[in-house]
């Protein structure tokens, strides 16, 4: 039988490069593909690996990468709500695995309401959002749940980065999500509410920080795998002092976006300019997520802390490890899946373990 190839699409932008180089160091050999000839031929023959040339705006391309079955795609093409859907419909095509960094609340949530279904009837596995987020919360929601029990009707999870920077992809993304809808998991059911609808603050390296709500993956998979929990709270606590007044903009935001032409208008103009800063330094900065579990008066029944390298570094540690995971012993089932469901909870955390993302003793 052919071993399971590991296709790393978009692997010349800037984390595609950080997990292709993580995939050859780790001797997995992975088929490096981008659309630009020149740059992921010099980066296959400096790797050692074989390349291909793909360019999401020529869907045919994308296909042709896969070519069984077995062949694991892990895509960093983004922002996702623009370049994303040709990844996911090849994968679903071959009945493969297909495995990205995206970020952005919206796409997420057609990966698992639109996607989710056909993929699951040609056996393919869609695991969206495979990096700093929203894995880590995903497994500090599960082990605060674990340790919670069946009393546990509700987890709130924040995300933090200290002393890390955004890349061209992450900035544009980014805007694609604070422009668009959000969502949450709340009276057992998945709801659109706005982004940054509520705020709340956790305790954080001694202080208390700010963070206000956004959409993520644990909405859509925490309550599959622990059925009693009727509210999943994210939190994204990158904004500090700007946190409450981005939550009182998302208000005013929402009324704005409703006017013809209004989203399409500052999407294209913030487009254009989130490429002038400059890209970020790996290794340097620390990620830093907080899950807490609560009974339904709201006594807080477990916390569990998790820290790790920045951002990009963990992510590409995490999407490397879930790719190489895929390839040699597969998921665990089809359709659209969260990580807890797709590796289980202990290889999970060993997984993360090895990426670099470490549960923090309690203060």
């Amino acid at each position: 039988m052919a071993a399971r190839r590991i296709i790393v699409f978009g692997a010349t932008g800037f984390t595609g490069r950080l997990v292709a180089e993580r995939l050859a160091a780790q001797g997995a050999a992975p088929v490096l593909a981008g659309r630009s000839e020149a740059s992921v031929r010099e980066l296959a023959e400096r790797l050692g690996v074989e390349w291909r040339v793909a360019d999401a705006l020529r869907q045919n391309s994308v296909f042709a990468l896969l070519e069984s079955s077995r062949d694991v795609l892990v895509s960093t093409v983004g922002p996702f709500s623009k370049w994303g859907e040709p990844a996911l419909r090849a994968a679903i095509a071959a009945g493969g695995t297909y495995i990205d960094s995206a970020g952005e609340p919206v796409f997420i949530r057609r990966v698992f309401e639109e996607f989710g279904p056909p993929a699951e009837r040609a056996g393919a596995a869609l695991l969206p959002a495979m990096g700093y987020d929203f894995v880590p919360g995903a497994l500090a929601g599960a082990l605060a749940l674990e340790e919670a029990g069946l009393d546990a009707q509700r987890v709130d999870i924040g995300y933090y980065a200290f002393g890390a920077g955004s890349s061209a992809g992450t900035r544009r993304s980014s805007v694609a999500a604070t422009l668009d809808e959000g969502y949450a998991f709340r009276g057992g059911a998945v709801q659109t509410v706005r982004m940054a609808e509520r705020l709340r603050s956790f305790a954080v390296r001694g202080k208390d920080r700010d963070a206000v709500s956004i959409g993520g993956t644990e909405h859509l998979t925490l309550p599959v795998s622990y059925p009693h929990l009727l509210e999943v709270n994210v939190y994204l606590g990158w904004f500090g002092p700007l946190a409450k007044p981005l939550q009182v903009g998302s208000l005013a935001g929402s009324v704005a976006m409703r006017v013809p032409g209004v989203r399409p208008a500052l999407k294209a103009a913030a487009d254009r300019l989130v490429g002038l800063a400059s890209a970020p330094e790996p290794e340097s900065g620390t990620s830093w997520i907080v899950a807490e579990a609560f009974d339904a008066a709201g006594e807080k029944l477990a916390q569990v802390e998790l820290s790790g390298g920045e951002p990009y570094t963990l992510t590409a540690g995490i999407l490397a490890w879930a790719a190489r995971r895929a390839a040699s012993d597969g998921v665990n089932g089809t359709g659209a899946l969260g990580p807890v469901q797709a590796f289980g909870l202990e290889a999970l955390e060993a997984g993360c373990r090895q990426a670099g993302l470490k549960r923090v003793a309690p203060p």
